[in-house]
């Protein structure tokens, strides 16, 4: 089977987002860099939660589908628009965890100043503005939101993602983002909180190899 091994990571990263109840059965999608012109990306129509290696597609960032046996995410275009205008990444998660989900649908903002690691891990999410699932429209805005650079983004009405230098990497991003949106309305209800500080966080920006964002 062409690209084995990494359709194999692919699917096992996707049982594991299933697993960590930060997806549903049908929802979510994972790609990753395979060569220079081609991505696997996960196939729609497919139980996420067993999810196998043959169910994992073969796109160029021209949008052939190699794997014409398959029907690829809706969301395809998306995943290609984010690899043309971030050479630098390698993987991408999208998914729709339930706490980071509800910040997506709300006016209140996803705080990850709360915890030295979720700032390390995340920086500052991007906002997306609501475009149609699966449109050209969506691809354009996410891909443009990322150009920044981010991690991470938060999409209006619809879920989040993760981008990586590996899927791991995107993987564990996302995970963070959930936890920092648990954290934020859990110091809502307390009532009290103690966000970093401009300094803390420029001297987290400097630990992580980032330019210092704060002045």
């Amino acid at each position: 089977m062409r690209y084995a091994s990494e359709r194999a990571e692919t699917a096992y990263f996707m049982r594991r987002l299933y697993r960590q109840c930060l997806t549903t059965t049908s929802g979510g999608n994972l790609s990753r860099r395979v060569s220079v012109h081609e991505v696997v990306l996960t196939a729609s129509k497919s139980d996420k939660a067993e999810l196998q290696p043959e169910q994992v597609g073969i796109v160029t960032l021209d949008g052939e589908n190699l794997t014409p046996e398959l029907s690829l995410s809706i969301e395809t275009s998306m995943h290609l628009a984010i690899y043309r205008a971030r050479p630098d990444v390698q993987a991408i998660v999208h998914a729709h965890p339930v706490t980071a989900s509800a910040f997506c649908a709300s006016g209140v903002p996803l705080c990850t100043h709360y915890t030295a690691e979720g700032y390390a891990i995340l920086g500052d999410p991007v906002f997306v503005p609501y475009e149609l699932m699966g449109s050209g429209e969506l691809a354009e805005r996410v891909a443009e939101g990322l150009r920044s650079g981010a991690a991470c983004a938060l999409l209006e009405n619809h879920g989040v993602l993760a981008v990586g230098g590996t899927l791991l990497q995107a993987f564990d991003r996302l995970e963070v983002l959930e936890i920092a949106a648990r954290h934020t309305v859990l110091l809502k209800q307390l009532g009290q909180a103690r966000e970093l500080a401009d300094r803390q966080l420029n001297e987290l920006d400097t630990f992580m190899g980032r330019p210092a964002s704060r002045c």
